[in-house]
């Protein structure tokens, strides 16, 4: 090999060591110090939620809760349209500004929204506009190492294209930012979150929105008639076709014009339907719900005002429910004799008393029934049972399962038919579905308050639209938790509820002039008046 090719080959071999000298000096300066300036943050939307969600509907309230608000409107001779506010279970009260958020929900794809990044001074940083389900095809969001950022994130739950913010990027800032938003009805979800970025971790933003304007969702329920609903058109007011967001706090100003909210119903030409829409209100306890014109079946009736003091608070998701009802009477249902009241179907008699007998007439010796401890279906007494103490009485009250008498819920009862001792047809009466007797009737009282033998006293409750439709539940007293001994005959009644407190449960107690919610260890022996299924 001569002497000139030997120099080309080690020329050659030398290029090539110094190209991968700087290549390994490329890459360890790409890892050096001057890269960690930037830190890349990871955006996703789970969910949304609402500061509470509540029932405007055949709910029962809890002795801490507000009253009840109640409407009752006749739409002729045999029907009645039933509407009442109550708060959900579990839910705080409409008039509780302390809410407690409820469970998340998810969001349909697609929808868009936008995020602003402010630094620790308030200004304005950058914004991105995304859509979800499709993040990645924004550019991505890079910020400075090291940095604490406050995100805000804001939507209107539809896939239009937000409007600008303002002001100008020049002078905007966190305090002076806002969006106009035309369209009374969208929803407005807020979110805010500081957070200190890094090069060296992951930093995401995995957004819950909370929505920040009143959604109110109607139902309403014609299957007690068996007609279908085939025609309905309502409207909630006050509402505002605009407003002005601002992205400090999520707050609004209703702008644009006071118009009317008018929910779409569906399906129609069925025995129930919903809509729903989000209001544009200021908190108020002044709210509207009119409903322009409803047909059942045969029954058109117009410009029905079911409530117009409805609570409204921001942030809260209210479930309006509407029953149209057959009018109160007596009537046979299942077999038994039994009274219709406010849509409710009650046993005309204690479970266990005489069914050859008047209830509503003195004496009630052969109308007091059975006594039951809670969450059993054995008999512990009689109207007939001798005053003292009882042999082999149970005084246990504890470890008794809560679904004893009702495998569902407060709202949704289900007989547990194992140990419910209601007949086919008939269970436990929940609270909720005491109370609501309770607040649909009207209350006298009958007999001695002092005369224990023959029993004459009793507890009346009337509907205030048909006198002859009443429940007689007479004053039998108890049998004490202890020995089952008798107490209080015709001086008090008391009548279970399926409803569990721990080791006590809930009951209602019949009074001279007083009618109130208890709670008492299992082992008392009450009576019980069955409500339909």
């Amino acid at each position: 090999m001569n002497t000139s090719l030997k120099m080309i080959i080690v020329l050659t071999i030398a290029l090539s060591l110094i190209a991968m000298l700087q290549t390994s000096c490329s890459k360890s300066d790409s890892n050096g110090p001057e890269n960690l300036s930037t830190a890349l943050v990871q955006v996703s939307l789970a969910g949304a939620t609402y500061d509470s969600e509540e029932t405007i509907g055949n709910r029962a309230a809890t002795p801490t809760e507000v009253a009840t608000q109640r409407s009752t409107i006749a739409l002729n001779e045999d029907f009645l349209m039933v509407a009442e506010l109550r708060p959900e279970e579990q839910m705080t009260s409409l008039k509780d500004k302390g809410k407690a958020a409820i469970e998340v929900t998810d969001l349909d794809q697609n929808i868009r929204y936008r995020l602003l990044v402010y630094n620790q001074s308030g200004a304005f940083v950058t914004e991105r506009d995304y859509i979800r389900g499709s993040e990645a095809s924004t550019p991505e969001l890079k910020l400075d190492h090291g940095t604490t950022y406050t995100f805000v994130a804001i939507s209107l739950n539809n896939s239009n294209t937000l409007a600008a913010t303002s002001p100008a990027i020049a002078t905007r800032t966190l305090d002076n930012s806002q969006i106009a938003v035309t369209g009374g009805t969208t929803q407005l979800m807020y979110y805010k979150h500081t957070m200190t970025v890094t090069a060296t971790d992951i930093n995401r933003l995995d957004i819950i929105f909370k929505n920040k304007k009143p959604y109110i969702n109607t139902t309403i329920n014609s299957s007690q008639t068996g007609y279908n609903i085939t025609a309905v058109t309502a409207n909630l007011s006050p509402h505002n076709n605009a407003m002005l967001v601002r992205l400090s706090d999520g707050s609004h100003t209703r702008t644009g014009s006071a118009v009317n909210a008018a929910p779409a119903f569906a399906p129609l030409n069925s025995q129930i339907v919903t809509g729903g829409i989000s209001i544009n209100a200021a908190d108020n306890n002044t709210t509207t719900f009119t409903i322009s014109n409803i047909t059942i079946g045969t029954i058109t009736a117009t410009n029905l005002v079911p409530f117009n003091n409805l609570n409204v608070t921001a942030g809260v998701r209210y479930n309006l429910i509407i029953n149209i009802v057959p009018n109160d009477a007596n009537i046979t249902h299942q077999g038994q004799d039994a009274v219709r009241i406010n849509g409710q179907i009650w046993m005309k008699r204690n479970l266990g008393a005489s069914t050859t007998l008047n209830p509503d007439v003195a004496p009630f010796n052969n109308l007091i029934g059975n006594f039951y401890q809670w969450g059993s279906s054995a008999v512990v007494a009689t109207g007939t049972t001798a005053a003292g103490a009882i042999s082999g009485w149970s005084n246990n009250y504890t470890g008794i399962p809560a679904n004893r008498w009702n495998l569902g819920s407060e709202a949704s009862p289900t007989k547990n038919t194992s140990f419910d001792p209601c007949p086919s047809g008939f269970r436990v009466p929940s609270l909720a579905e005491m109370t609501t007797l309770l607040n649909s009737t009207r209350h006298s009282d009958i007999g001695n308050f002092s005369t224990v033998d023959p029993l004459g006293t009793a507890k009346v409750l009337t509907s205030p639209r048909n006198a002859n439709a009443k429940l007689t539940f007479p004053l039998a007293g108890n049998r004490n938790w202890n020995n089952g001994a008798r107490e209080v005959r015709a001086v008090s009644g008391y009548f279970w509820s399926s409803t569990p407190v721990n080791t006590d449960a809930r009951h209602y107690g019949f009074h001279q002039g007083l009618e109130n919610i208890g709670e008492s260890v299992k082992a008392w022996g009450f009576n019980i008046r069955c409500i339909a299924q």
